[in-house]
């Protein structure tokens, strides 16, 4: 039982690390895909379809991590 609840400990770190991970890449990211946008093509605001994608995405892996805690 305790080797049990110590594994699930290691496990929610690790997702959470995992979180902490995604969530520093999204903000790496999509600026430099928003100068990228706004440098060659400022017509068209496509950036905007990555931020939301990645963002409902990095939303969805947060409300996992908060329902193992």
């Amino acid at each position: 039982m305790k080797n049990e609840q110590h594994y699930d400990k290691i496990s929610v770190e690790k997702e959470k690390k995992g979180f902490r991970i995604h969530r520093l890449v999204f903000a790496c990211v999509i600026p430099l895909l928003a100068l990228i946008n706004l440098t060659f093509s400022p017509e068209f605001i496509w950036f905007i379809f990555p931020l939301i994608g990645w963002g409902m995405g990095l939303a969805i892996h947060y409300i996992n991590i908060r329902s193992l805690v």
